[in-house]
């Protein structure tokens, strides 16, 4: 692994304390650290004075004792001379509040104002910093996402938004038709009278909302990149993704033109096989390149029971393991005072090494001296790839639809079954070249892209498995369902008509109420196997297929469940339940595999992990208990949070 690092504050801590960190660092195996990020009113504490000396010495420091620095722009933080002298650079939230300073993120991705401001000081840095051999990458922004303020909706937006409506729609009569909005006299006469959508309104105005909005913080921090690859070509430049696996912004979009896919994954924020998913996603990003973690937690995600001395080093193998290049802790001290002051960094608030220094200090040196040796092996190779649309996860966050079928839950439990069985995947986008994957699955895309459909067609016909489930093809690009029956453009591949469907939970018993929903299962049974679906059920006509499973009980009972169809050298199999009870689901994983050829990884234990790169296997415990494991031939006892690297096949 190439950095090993950690985010450091010098304008919070003061220019008397940095050598001693620094020196702490280096002891430490850190050879990186990310500084700036929420730095603004240190570097220009009134408009136009400019204060750089600080930060030039800590950089200096750092440089002294071996240590390269991430350097952030300021952006997500403005200093308070400029938020009180140019309110309309603040964000206003749904019910037309404009947030006020104290926070982070509370600015206005469409300003005009904020953009001159922000090039200005993006610039200055870029100019001031591009001496500095040290510097070699820098961060953009911090987490920018919609996720923590909501889609700003200022009047500069609003008018912003007609604008981008004009360009994708060209005349109301065609975004009024596009929208649907003849249902409740919707209908738009002037486009003064579009704005942008809050939550009661309809899925197709809450989803070129959720698009405009992507799409304008996406160009607010490219902006930024242009600005810094101007001073230096040679920088790595690019922005951190949050915590959340399917955020407000088009990722896959907006990593394809920066230098490396980066992300901030506490693992103790999510399961382990989520955590793995988020791994493979991100090498996803940037095909063919390592990523990095640009925060970590240094122990819990805030204060609570501690860590296993060996969870960080379990954590720290298992990232590089799937493709990881830099592991950044967050942050080096816990700090005196903020919002979050309970997130726990590699020192105490005393800055006195303890616990948490000690075990990332352990791990950071053996990954020093161990990834040496390492680094030239080729990444994972995926036969598996999921598609995911960002279109399709905008839908759901836009639509009734979203409550009913959580879509990254049930994306996550279908990859669950992959992660138990360790067969490595990538998540793509629909517009992804298939022709390295042997299995493609969709998981629930309501709506499907037309490249798509074009590309399962050549893919099943070239001999390659598809695996789709849920709710797929029903709907429009305007997340408005379709006239015909789906899957749409894909009837033939499956050989199925999906007529509609209905949401497994009752409000119609005696007992019940449309406000105290009950959820229920549906059997399903046939030669491949039994079991039962919950969730949503689709109606489902078999055309040309052959039916797997059919339906035991309830309204649709009889009918198809699970079918597939053969076309030339490939198979395209389609499970009518979003969610299918682990033992089925299992099942159907196992046999779509087996189809595709794709071998599992049998007999480990649950959250050991089994990673192949080139020669070498990486077999990681996430247990809080030691496991034995058979594997490459070799038979292994791994020690609680243990990791082993072994040689050949």
């Amino acid at each position: 692994m190439k950095y090993l690092g950690c985010a450091y504050y010098p304008e919070y801590w003061g220019p008397e304390r940095v050598a001693t960190d620094a020196k702490l660092m280096r002891a430490a195996g850190i050879n990186l650290t990310r500084i700036g990020e929420f730095a603004w009113a240190r570097m220009e504490p009134a408009d136009g004075t400019f204060t750089f000396d600080w930060l030039h010495a800590a950089v200096d420091t750092l440089g002294e004792h071996g240590i390269e620095v991430m350097l952030c722009t300021p952006t997500p933080t403005p200093p308070a001379w400029l938020t009180f002298a140019h309110p309309d650079t603040l964000l206003v939230n749904a019910d037309g509040r404009r947030l006020d300073h104290g926070s982070r993120r509370h600015y206005c991705y469409t300003s005009e104002t904020y953009r001159r401001f922000s090039k200005r000081i993006v610039a200055k840095l870029a100019a001031e910093f591009a001496r500095h051999r040290n510097v070699v990458a820098w961060q953009i922004d911090n987490e920018p996402d919609l996720i923590e303020t909501g889609i700003c909706h200022c009047e500069n937006c609003q008018q912003e938004f007609r604008t981008w409506l004009k360009s994708r729609y060209g005349s109301l009569a065609e975004l009024n038709q596009r929208w649907g909005t003849g249902f409740w006299t919707v209908d738009y006469s002037d486009w003064q009278q579009v704005r942008l959508a809050r939550a009661n309104h309809a899925p197709s105005r809450q989803l070129d909302s959720r698009r405009f909005a992507n799409e304008k913080l996406s160009d607010f921090v490219l902006f930024q990149s242009e600005l810094l690859k101007q001073q230096r070509a040679d920088w790595r430049v690019s922005t951190n993704l949050n915590g959340e696996v399917f955020t407000s912004l088009d990722y896959f979009k907006l990593f394809d033109r920066l230098d490396v896919a980066c992300k901030d994954l506490y693992f103790d924020i999510c399961t382990m096989d989520v955590n793995a998913m988020i791994m493979e996603q991100f090498r996803s990003f940037k095909p063919g390149q390592k990523y990095w973690v640009t925060e970590t937690g240094a122990g819990m995600c805030g204060c609570g029971r501690p860590a296993h001395p060996g969870q960080f080093r379990a954590w720290l193998w298992s990232s590089f393991a799937h493709g990881g290049d830099a592991h950044v802790v967050f942050r080096w001290r816990t700090c005196l005072s903020g919002q979050e002051q309970e997130l726990e960094g590699m020192l105490e608030h005393s800055g006195v090494p303890g616990h948490r220094y000690k075990a990332i200090q352990k791990a950071f040196l053996e990954m020093r001296e161990q990834s040496a040796k390492l680094r030239d092996l080729p990444l994972p190779e995926t036969a598996v790839a999921f598609v995911h649309d960002y279109d399709v996860a905008f839908t759901y966050q836009s639509t009734g639809i979203g409550t009913l079928v959580p879509y990254e839950k049930n994306f996550t439990a279908l990859h669950r079954e992959f992660y138990r069985r360790n067969v490595r995947t990538a998540l793509v986008p629909p517009t992804a070249d298939l022709s390295p994957y042997r299995l493609v699955v969709l998981p629930s895309l309501v709506m499907i892209n037309p490249t798509l459909a074009e590309r399962l067609k050549e893919f099943v016909a070239g001999g390659g498995v598809v695996f789709a489930q849920g709710q797929l093809g029903l709907r429009d690009a305007n997340a408005n369902y379709m006239r015909h029956r789906g899957p749409d453009q894909l009837q033939d591949l499956f050989g199925v008509l999906i007529n509609g469907g209905m949401y497994l939970h009752s409000c119609v018993g005696v007992d019940e109420t449309s406000a105290s929903r009950t959820p229920f299962t549906v059997k399903l049974a046939g030669k491949l196997a039994r079991g039962t679906a919950a969730v949503w059920l689709g109606d489902l006509e078999a055309q040309d297929c052959r039916v797997l499973l059919k339906v035991q009980e309830d309204t649709y009972a009889g009918q198809p469940a699970i079918t597939e169809k053969k076309t030339d050298k490939g198979l395209a199999i389609y499970s009518a339940a979003a969610k299918l009870d682990d033992r089925l689901v299992g099942k159907l994983v196992d046999y779509a595999l087996g189809k595709a050829g794709v071998a599992a990884v049998k007999g480990i234990p649950e959250h050991v992990e089994v990673i192949r790169r080139g020669t070498r296997t990486f077999v990681i415990n996430h247990r809080a208990k030691p496991v034995q494991v058979k594997v490459a031939k070799k038979r292994l006892r791994l020690p609680a949070y243990g990791v082993a690297v072994v040689s050949g096949s």
